[in-house]
């Protein structure tokens, strides 16, 4: 294949989920009796998986609880996967254009709400990892590496586009290009940073 493939990360880079993974989070604090975090609180600490997520939103001396509050996050998120949830400029028309042969999604997220959340949205990949998808998770190459097997072309051909340190360590240790969107954790370190999705592919409208 002669064209480079896009691979995108979901939370923070293809989807703004910031309020619904909040809400969630306070979902599972409030059923251990904890007070509602800022959604700014908890936005740093998605990217890594829902593990790194409630370990860093719940207080440590509370982590032999984790179990719970996991069942908690899970019985709130469920309902709510896209409630506020909305794609970042761009993003739907790029994605339209690229088509499944060139578009592929690796996240962290769990692969059964990264399917629904696809899903409902009606997006089209040619590959989808999520984060129970391989015994290995970004920030290990694996995912990407995966990735770029599945739609056929080599680490060098793809470019991954993320918003975290996770993504941009991944895309490295895989031996890929990396784009930050602007609005991303990593915008300010990364080798090249769009500020629309437009920009990825010249002509886009």
């Amino acid at each position: 294949m002669d064209q480079t493939v896009f691979l995108f990360d979901l939370d923070g880079t293809l989807l703004d989920t910031d309020a619904d993974l909040a809400g969630s989070v306070n979902a599972a604090r409030a059923g251990l009796a904890l007070e509602p975090l800022p959604v700014g609180a908890i936005h740093r600490h998605i990217g890594w998986g829902l593990g790194h997520l409630l370990a860093h939103t719940i207080p440590e001396g509370m982590h032999a609880r984790l179990p719970e509050a996991r069942e908690h996050f899970h019985a709130h998120y469920r309902a709510h996967l896209l409630d506020a949830s909305r794609p970042y400029a761009d993003a739907e028309a790029v994605l339209e254009r690229l088509g499944p042969a060139r578009a592929g999604l690796v996240t962290n997220k769990p692969g059964a709400y990264t399917d629904a959340i696809v899903a409902g949205l009606g997006w089209r990949f040619g590959v989808v990892v999520s984060g129970d998808t391989l015994p290995e998770r970004k920030p290990r190459p694996e995912p990407l590496l995966h990735a770029a097997s599945v739609l056929g072309v080599a680490p060098a051909r793809a470019t991954y586009v993320g918003d975290t340190e996770v993504d941009l360590e991944a895309a490295a240790a895989a031996g890929m290009g990396f784009v930050a969107v602007r609005w991303g954790r990593v915008a300010d370190r990364a080798p090249r940073t769009i500020e629309r999705f437009a920009a990825l592919l010249p002509g886009l409208p």
